[in-house]
C-alpha cells in the first residue's frame, strides 16, 4: 500500500470515528433532552405534591445542570416552564439559594426569546432578600418595575409592594408607607388578595412598631376579617403578627395559641421558614414567661432552620434573642457577644430598625454589668436611630424606660 493510500485509509478511519462519536452525542442529547421534558411534565403534574417533587429532587436539578449547559431556543423555553412550575416548591421548601439559580437561567432564557424578564426579575428579588442580599435585592426590584410597567400590570404591582416591603425592612417608613400606599391601589385594582394582604400586614407593623399596640390589634384583625371573606386559606404571617401583638400586651396564653398554630402548620406542610419564624416568637413568649430552657430550646431550633434556608435576617432576629435569653441566665459576656454579632449582621443589610433594637440591648447588658459610661452611650445612639425612623412614639420610649427599671431591679422583662 502506498503511503497515499496509506494516509486515506488512516482519514477514513478518523472520520467512522467522528461519525460515530457525533452519533453518540446526538443520541445523549436526545436522551437528555427528552429526561428534561418528561421531568417537566412530572413536575407540572405533581406541582401542588411537594412530598413527591421531594423524592423527585436530584433528577429536577440533573435537568437544571443539563439545561443550564444548553443554547437553544427550545431548551430555553423548558427552562421559563420548569421556574414557572418550581417557583411555589422551591420557596416553601426554603431553597432559596437554588431558585436564585433557577431565575439566573431563566433571566438567559428570556433574554435569548426576547420575552419580558418581569416576572422573573420579581422572583429573583424574593429569593435575594430572604439570602440577605438587599443591594442586589433593591436592584432587581427597580429592574421588575421598568420591565413591567406598562406591559404586565400585575407584575408592576407586585413589584411596588416588593420595594415597600424592602424599604420598611430597611427603616425607610416614610418612603416605604407612600410606595405601600402605591401598591395596595394597584393590587386593589388588580384584585390581588393575596399580595394586597401582604401589603396590608407591613402597613400595620408600623403602627406595631410605634407601640400602638391597640391600633395594631384592629388593624390585624381587619387583615383576618379579609383573609377570611375572600377565602384565601392559611396566613402564617398574619398569625404570627397576631401573636406579637398579644405578647406585646402580655396576654401570653392567646400569644402562645396563635404561634403554635404556625409551628404545627409548618411542621406539616415541611415549611422551615414558617418554623422558624414560629419558634423564633415562640421563645419571645417563654422568656417574657420566665421559662428559659423552653425559650432556649426554641431559639435554638430558629437559629438552625434560618442557617439552613440561608435567612440571614431571621438568623439576625434569633442571634439578638439568644443573646437576651443568656442575659437572662446570668451570662453577661456571652449576651455581648451574641447581640453584637446580631448588630453586624443588621449593619450589613441596612437594617436599621434592628440595629436600634441591638443598641439599646447592648445598653441594658451593659448597665447590668456596671457599664454606666458605655451603657448610656448605646442608649442614646438607640434612642437617636429610633427618632430618625420616625418610631420614637411616647410608647416605645416608655417601654424603654420601663425595661430598664425592670432590668434594674431585676425583674428580666423585656419589651420587644
Amino acid at each position: 500500500m502506498s503511503a497515499s493510500q496509506t494516509a486515506q485509509a488512516v482519514q477514513a478511519v478518523f472520520e467512522t470515528d467522528r461519525a460515530v462519536e457525533d452519533q453518540a452525542i446526538r443520541h445523549w442529547k436526545s436522551a437528555d433532552r427528552l429526561a428534561a421534558g418528561a421531568r417537566l411534565e412530572l413536575a407540572r403534574r405533581y406541582q401542588n405534591q411537594y412530598e413527591r417533587l421531594d423524592y423527585e429532587l436530584a433528577n429536577l436539578r440533573a435537568s437544571q445542570s443539563w439545561l443550564a449547559a444548553q443554547n437553544s431556543e427550545e431548551t430555553a423555553h423548558l427552562v421559563i416552564a420548569y421556574v414557572q412550575v418550581l417557583a411555589s416548591y422551591l420557596r416553601q421548601r426554603g431553597f432559596n439559594a437554588e431558585l436564585l439559580q433557577w431565575c439566573e437561567d431563566g433571566l438567559r432564557a428570556c433574554e435569548r426569546l426576547r420575552q419580558s424578564p418581569g416576572w422573573l426579575l420579581l422572583l429573583r428579588s424574593e429569593a435575594q432578600m430572604v439570602l440577605g442580599r438587599w443591594h442586589e435585592t433593591m436592584s432587581s426590584i427597580q429592574a421588575a418595575i421598568e420591565a413591567s410597567e406598562g406591559d404586565d400590570p400585575r407584575t408592576y404591582a407586585r413589584a411596588c409592594a416588593s420595594l415597600g416591603h424592602l424599604q420598611f425592612n430597611q427603616g425607610d417608613y416614610r418612603i416605604a408607607l407612600k410606595t405601600l400606599t402605591k401598591a395596595e391601589k394597584l393590587l386593589s385594582e388588580q384584585a390581588d388578595y393575596k399580595a394586597l394582604i401582604a401589603v396590608r400586614l407591613d402597613i400595620v407593623t408600623y403602627y406595631l412598631n410605634q407601640r400602638d399596640l391597640d391600633k395594631a390589634l384592629s388593624l390585624y384583625l381587619d387583615v383576618d376579617q379579609l383573609r377570611r371573606r375572600i377565602g384565601a386559606g392559611e396566613a402564617s404571617d398574619l398569625m404570627v403578627m397576631l401573636g406579637v401583638v398579644y405578647r406585646k400586651k402580655r396576654n401570653y396564653d392567646l400569644a402562645a395559641v396563635y404561634l403554635q398554630q404556625v409551628l404545627e402548620y409548618g411542621e406539616a406542610q415541611r415549611n422551615r421558614s414558617d418554623v422558624a419564624t414560629a419558634a423564633h416568637h415562640l421563645a419571645w413568649v417563654r422568656l417574657n414567661q420566665g421559662d428559659l430552657a423552653q425559650a432556649r430550646r426554641l431559639c435554638g431550633r430558629a437559629i438552625e432552620l434560618y442557617k439552613e434556608i440561608g435567612d440571614t435576617r431571621g438568623a439576625s432576629d434569633a442571634y439578638e434573642q439568644l443573646g437576651l435569653i443568656v442575659m437572662a441566665e446570668g451570662r453577661r459576656q456571652e449576651a455581648l457577644a451574641h447581640i453584637e454579632r446580631s448588630l453586624v449582621i443588621r449593619r450589613q443589610l441596612g437594617n436599621q430598625h434592628g440595629a436600634a433594637s441591638c443598641l439599646r440591648h447592648l445598653a441594658v447588658v451593659h448597665l447590668q454589668m456596671g457599664h454606666l459610661i458605655t451603657a448610656v452611650r448605646y442608649l442614646k445612639q438607640s434612642l437617636i436611630m429610633y427618632w430618625r425612623l420616625g418610631v420614637l412614639s411616647r410608647q416605645r420610649f416608655a417601654a424603654i424606660l420601663r425595661e430598664l427599671l425592670d432590668w434594674t431591679v431585676g425583674r428580666r422583662r423585656w419589651t420587644m
